[in-house]
C-alpha cells in the first residue's frame, strides 16, 4: 500500500507542543476572536490592575491564544506587552521582586519622546523615567521581603501586614532594619502610581499588558503568591494582567495552599473577567491533524488513493478513532510529532494507516496500546507454529471489551472497525457478547496481513513498535552514544563499536550492522563535519578487525560492514579522508573505499565513471592512491596476504597503482612454496550457485594480474604431487581443484 520515500522525514522538525507565536499559523479560526479581544484590551480597559483570566484545560491552546493577543497588541500604539514567567524563577520569595524588575526594565526602555509628555525637557523626561523605574525596583525589593516568612494568614492578608510581622516588624511604614532605608513603603507606592498616571496623562493610550502563563503549573504556594501580587501588591494604573490557567487546577492549588473549603470562591475575587478558550470542535481537530500529515507525508497519502481497504481504514482512523480521542490542539501537536519521529524508523512498505492508529493509541489510550502489543505478541507466535492457550482467547476478549466500554464501544465494537486494523478480532466486533472471540482468524487472514506487512502481520508487527524494540534490536541510546563519541574522538567512537561487537548475539557483529543501518537512515549530510570526520577516523581504526570477527555478515563475498561504512562516507562526506589514509589501521577497508572511489571516477582509465557516487575529489583520490600504494610497498605484500580480504587490497594496488611494481613484489613473495600457497589463498574469489553453494575459486584472470597463470598452475600441480610435506600437498591440491582455468590444455 505504502511507498516509502527513502529520505522521508528529512525535511521535518520536531516542534513538540510549543505554543504558536503568530496568528498567521492559526489552524482553528481564532482570527476574529483575537481581533475583537485585542481591540477591547487596547481601547476599553481603564481600571487599575485589571486582571483578566484566560481559562481552559491543559492542552486547549491558552499559550497560543495569548501569543496571538500579544502579537496584535504589540502593533497598537501605546500598548506594551510584558511576559512574566514565574515558573522560571523557582523561588517564592523572588517572584514579586522579579516582576517589579521586569516592569522597571520596560519603563527604562520606553522612548522618551513618545511616552513622556512633550512639555518635559529631555532632562526632565530622563529624570522622571529614572525616578519611576527606581521606585518600582525599590518597591519590589521591599515587598518581596514580606513573602519570605508567611503562613496561611499572611497569604490571606493582601496588605502584607501579617507577613511583615513575621519578619519582626509591626508597621508597614519603615523597613530600615531590613534595608537601611527610611523611605515609607506607602510613599514608594504613591510615587509609582503618580508616575504611571503622568504617563497616562501624556499618553492616554499607554497600557502595560502583563502575560502570566502556566500559573496552574506552579507549586500551590507560588500560584497563591502570584494571585496576591495581582490583587493588591501591584494593582497599579495602566496595567492589565492576562493570567492563563485551568480553573479546576488553580482552585485546587488555592484550596491546598490556604486550606480553604472552596478555592474557586477565592479565585473569583481575583479576576474582573474570565475569557474561556473557544472549545475546538472534534471535526476541526481531525481536519487540522489530517492537513498537517498530508503536508508532511504526501506520498503516503497518495498511495492510499485507489486502495479501498486503505481508504476505509483512513476513514476509521480520522472519523472514528481520532474523533473519540483528540480533544485539544495539544493532542494534535503531540500525535503529529510522534508520527514524524517514529515513521522514518520503520522499514519500507510499512502500512501508514496502521502506524497512525497505533500512535494514536499510544498517545491517548495507554491501556488499549498495551493490550494491542500483548495481542500482537501472541499473533507473532503463529508464524512459528505456536497458538494461544485455551483460556487466552476468552480472557483477552473480555479485557478488550472492558477497555472498549470506557469509550462507549463495548456493545458497538463494530462501529470502530477494529478488525480492519487487527487480525482475528472479527468475531469480537459482533453484537453478541457470548460469541465474541479474539485469535479467531478467517481463512488466509494472517497471510494477507503478512503479504502487506501490516501491523497485524506475525512477521512484521514488532517493527511498528519502533522505540520498544526487542533485545536483539538496537536502542536509540546506542546511536546517540556513537555519534557523541564521534565528536569526542576516534578512540571513544571505536570503543563504542567494540562494545556493540562484543554484545552477546548468535551472529557476531549483529549490533554493529544494525548501527550502520540506522546511521544510513539519517538524511544525507545531516551529521556535523566533526561527527562525520570522527566516524571516518573510528572506521579507519576498527573496520578490518570488525570484518574478521563478523565473517557471517557479508554479501557476494564482501563484508557488509565495509559496504555500509563506505556508503556512509558517501552520504555524510567527511573532510579528512586524505589525512586518515597514512595512519589508518584498517588499511584493507581503506583500500576498499579507495577502489570504490576509483571506479566512481572511471579508474582504471577508460572505464565508465559514476559522478553521483563521487564524494572524493579527483585530487584527493589521486593523493589517497599515492599514499596507500606507498604503504603497500613499505610493509610488503605478505602483510597484504594476511588481511581479512586481501584481494580487495591487491586489486586496489594493481588497478590504481603501478602494475609492474606490484608484480615484482608478488613474484618476490612466492619464491618459496609457502609464499606461493599464501599468495594463491589471498587471490581466491567468491561464488555462489544452487548446486555447490558458496565457494572460493581461483580464476586465471585474477592470478594473471599478478603472476604468469600458466606457469603458476604448473608449479601448484607439482606441489600437489611432490610437495615436501603432507600439509603442503593437501593445500596445493585443494587450490588446484578450486582453480577455474580458461585454458586447460
Amino acid at each position: 500500500m505504502n511507498v516509502r520515500d527513502e529520505v522521508r522525514g528529512a525535511y521535518l522538525a520536531l516542534n513538540g507542543d510549543k505554543a504558536l507565536l503568530s496568528i498567521d499559523d492559526d489552524e482553528f479560526g481564532l482570527g476574529e476572536t483575537i481581533s475583537r479581544l485585542s481591540d477591547a484590551l487596547a481601547k476599553m480597559i481603564r481600571g487599575d490592575g485589571y486582571a483578566l483570566g484566560i481559562e481552559g484545560p491543559w492542552g486547549s491552546g491558552k499559550s497560543t491564544f495569548v501569543n496571538f493577543i500579544a502579537e496584535k497588541l504589540e502593533k497598537v500604539s501605546g500598548q506594551h506587552v510584558l511576559r512574566f514567567e514565574p515558573w522560571l524563577i523557582g523561588d517564592k520569595g523572588m517572584l514579586i521582586a522579579a516582576f517589579f524588575s521586569l516592569l522597571a526594565t520596560e519603563i527604562d526602555e520606553i522612548e522618551q519622546s513618545s511616552e513622556f509628555g512633550s512639555s518635559f525637557t529631555p532632562w526632565q523626561r530622563l529624570r522622571a523615567k529614572k525616578k519611576l523605574s527606581g521606585a518600582i525596583r525599590k518597591y519590589g525589593k521591599y515587598t518581596a521581603a514580606l513573602a519570605g516568612s508567611v503562613d496561611k494568614a499572611a497569604s490571606l492578608d493582601p496588605t502584607g501586614a501579617v507577613g511583615l510581622a513575621a519578619t519582626g516588624f509591626t508597621s508597614l511604614g519603615r523597613l530600615s532594619g531590613l534595608f537601611g532605608n527610611t523611605e515609607p513603603l506607602e510613599k514608594l507606592k504613591s510615587e509609582i502610581v503618580a508616575g504611571l498616571k503622568e504617563l497616562q496623562r501624556t499618553n492616554p493610550d499607554i497600557r502595560f499588558n502583563v502575560i502570566i502563563d502556566d500559573v496552574d503549573r506552579l507549586p500551590p504556594e507560588e500560584a497563591v503568591e502570584i494571585l496576591r501580587m495581582v490583587q493588591k501588591v501591584a494593582d497599579f494604573p495602566c496595567i492589565t494582567y492576562l493570567i492563563c490557567h485551568d480553573s479546576n487546577v488553580l482552585s485546587e492549588q488555592v484550596r491546598r495552599s490556604l486550606q480553604l473549603k472552596d478555592g474557586r470562591r477565592y479565585t473569583e475575587k481575583i479576576f474582573q473577567e474570565v475569557i474561556h478558550i473557544p472549545p475546538q470542535e472534534p471535526f476541526a481537530l481531525r481536519r487540522a491533524l489530517k492537513a498537517k500529515l498530508k503536508r508532511a507525508f504526501p506520498r503516503e497519502f497518495e498511495s492510499i488513493r485507489g486502495d479501498r481497504d486503505a481508504e476505509y481504514r483512513e476513514h476509521l482512523l480520522f472519523d472514528v478513532w481520532a474523533g473519540q480521542f483528540l480533544t485539544t490542539p495539544r493532542d494534535v501537536s503531540r500525535l503529529f510529532d510522534s508520527v514524524i519521529l517514529n515513521w522514518p524508523l520503520l522499514p519500507p512498505r510499512s502500512d501508514f494507516c496502521d502506524f497512525l492508529w497505533l500512535q494514536l493509541l499510544k498517545l491517548k489510550s495507554h491501556e488499549l496500546y498495551v493490550w494491542t502489543r500483548e495481542y500482537l505478541q501472541n499473533v507473532g507466535a503463529y508464524r512459528d507454529g505456536g497458538r494461544a492457550g485455551d483460556t487466552q482467547p476468552g480472557e483477552m476478549a473480555r479485557s478488550l471489551a472492558k477497555l472498549m466500554g470506557k469509550y462507549g464501544w463495548s456493545s458497538r465494537a463494530y462501529i470502530t472497525g477494529i478488525n480492519s486494523f487487527l487480525p482475528g478480532v472479527g468475531s469480537f466486533a459482533l453484537d453478541d457478547e457470548k460469541k465474541r472471540k479474539v485469535f479467531d482468524f478467517s481463512r488466509d487472514e494472517l497471510s494477507m496481513f503478512e503479504a502487506s506487512r501490516r501491523l497485524g502481520s506475525p512477521s512484521h508487527w514488532r517493527q511498528y513498535f519502533s522505540f520498544e524494540a526487542p533485545s536483539y534490536a538496537l536502542k536509540d541510546g546506542d546511536i546517540g552514544a556513537f555519534l557523541k563519541a564521534c565528536v569526542e574522538g576516534a578512540t571513544n567512537a571505536k570503543a563504542v563499536l567494540w562494545g556493540l561487537l562484543e554484545r552477546p548475539h548468535e551472529q557476531p557483529g549483529h549490533f554493529v550492522d544494525l548501527l550502520l543501518d540506522r546511521l544510513l537512515d539519517l538524511p544525507a549530510g545531516s551529521l556535523s563535519l566533526t561527527a562525520a570526520d570522527g566516524m571516518l577516523a573510528a572506521f579507519s581504526l576498527a573496520m578490518d578487525d570488525l570484518a574478521r570477527k563478523s565473517e557471517g555478515i557479508e554479501e557476494f563475498g564482501r563484508s557488509e560492514l565495509w559496504r555500509k561504512g563506505s556508503l556512509l562516507l558517501q552520504r555524510q562526506r567527511p573532510s579528512q579522508f586524505v589525512d586518515v589514509v597514512p595512519k589508518a589501521r584498517a588499511i584493507n577497508w581503506i583500500s576498499h573505499v579507495i577502489r570504490d572511489q576509483g571506479f566512481a571516477h572511471g579508474l582504471p582509465e577508460g572505464d565508465r565513471s559514476y559522478p553521483d557516487s563521487q564524494w572524493l575529489s579527483r585530487d584527493d583520490l589521486d593523493e589517497s592512491i599515492r599514499q596507500v600504494t606507498t604503504r603497500y610497498e613499505s610493509f610488503g605484500v605478505k602483510r597484504i596476504f594476511n588481511l581479512p580480504s586481501p584481494l580487495d587490497a591487491l586489486h586496489c594496488w594493481v588497478q590504481l597503482g603501478d602494475e609492474a611494481i606490484v608484480r615484482q613484489h608478488v613474484a618476490a613473495a612466492v619464491e618459496d612454496d609457502k609464499g606461493l600457497l599464501q599468495a594463491l589463498e589471498a587471490m581466491r574469489g567468491w561464488q555462489n550457485s544452487s548446486d555447490t553453494g558458496v565457494t572460493h575459486p581461483l580464476r586465471d584472470e585474477v592470478v594473471g594480474r599478478f603472476l604468469d597463470a600458466k606457469e603458476t598452475f604448473a608449479r601448484l600441480s607439482a606441489l600437489a604431487r611432490e610437495g615436501r610435506s603432507r600439509s603442503i600437498r593437501r593445500q596445493a591440491a585443494e587450490l588446484a581443484a578450486a582453480w577455474q582455468r580458461e585454458d586447460k590444455r
